[in-house]
């Protein structure tokens, strides 16, 4: 068995993914090999130094010293003169550059040096559109891999690698699983931030920001079912799906949340954990219905009566 952790991209509510990292480690579920989209990249940085607990508290501490005004920088004027002059970006990426090195991720480290699990982080290609994966080549810099995976366009710069430009991962797909299909795994702990009983706006859009924010969230969502998709058809291979949500009215750009999103992150892992062969997805084969049809039957049959009560097993 070949176990890996697929950690997607979130902004600030990736702290709900160090808390559900801490109780996979509680369970003894260690992995083989780590995917990381964006924020998802930060955090499996962390397990692949070390899967430990001693880790996992290093990671929650990092995630309470970072500020908006860090990843973010800049007043709103600085902002608007930095979009009318035509620059690449609405911040400067240089203030959490910093950051990241001084948390220990120094330019000199390399996915080589890397002691725990196998990391690899996920960006996209700005000039082709292709997703590149950091990771294969263990002579690749990790912070490289990490600036270009959270290049979040337009709120970050493209990272340049080697005379290539590239952007965030999420862009290609917020949850890489096709990333730790083609490397071999047959067990898949997927940590999705993602709400899974989103509802669609119920009242008509207004506004430009309105209109950008729904297009870009379908897009992220379809992106992720086609990776879900391709894991549901592919044989062998087991699929763990923990998605982590809050409900609170936290905005993934705000950092100043982090330690009620590492509880939330713990408690929801716990409670899915808990619910033993109702987290898997997918085992040994595509199912009869569709994966997220028969996962939601199962978690919420509150919610959806008439769905069939398949058995999570059945090939």
């Amino acid at each position: 068995m070949k176990r890996a952790f697929v950690l997607s991209g979130g902004g600030s509510l990736g702290a709900m993914q160090v808390g559900a990292l801490r109780v996979l480690l509680e369970n003894k579920i260690v992995p083989d090999l780590i995917v990381g989209c964006s924020v998802g990249a930060l955090n499996g940085t962390f397990l692949a130094m070390a899967p430990t607990m001693a880790e996992m508290d290093r990671a929650a501490q990092v995630w309470r010293n970072v500020t908006t005004a860090r990843v973010y920088p800049g007043a709103k004027m600085w902002v608007a003169w930095r979009f009318l002059s035509g620059q690449d970006s609405l911040y400067d990426n240089r203030s959490f550059y910093e950051f990241l090195q001084t948390n220990g991720c120094t330019p000199a480290l390399t996915f080589g040096d890397l002691q725990g699990s196998k990391l690899y982080v996920t960006a996209t290609h700005l000039r082709t559109g292709q997703l590149h994966v950091f990771g294969d080549d263990p002579h690749d810099r990790v912070l490289d891999a990490l600036m270009a995976s959270t290049a979040l366009t337009p709120m970050h710069p493209p990272w340049e690698v080697n005379g290539e430009r590239y952007v965030d991962g999420g862009t290609v797909t917020p949850l890489p699983l096709r990333v730790a299909l083609d490397r071999g795994a047959t067990e898949i702990y997927a940590l999705h931030l993602h709400q899974p009983d989103a509802e669609p706006p119920a009242q008509r859009l207004h506004g430009v920001t309105a209109h950008i924010n729904q297009t870009v969230s379908t897009m992220l969502r379809l992106q992720a079912d086609h990776d879900l998709h391709l894991t549901e058809t592919a044989r062998r291979v087991r699929l763990h799906y923990l998605p982590l949500w809050t409900d609170d009215p936290i905005d993934p750009a705000d950092f100043g949340h982090s330690t009620t999103l590492i509880e939330q992150g713990y408690a929801q892992a716990a409670t899915l954990l808990q619910g033993g062969d109702q987290l898997t997805l997918v085992d040994g084969g595509p199912l009869a219905i569709g994966w997220w049809q028969n996962w939601r039957a199962r978690m919420f049959p509150a919610a959806d009566p008439q769905a069939p009560q398949q058995s999570l097993d059945s090939p």
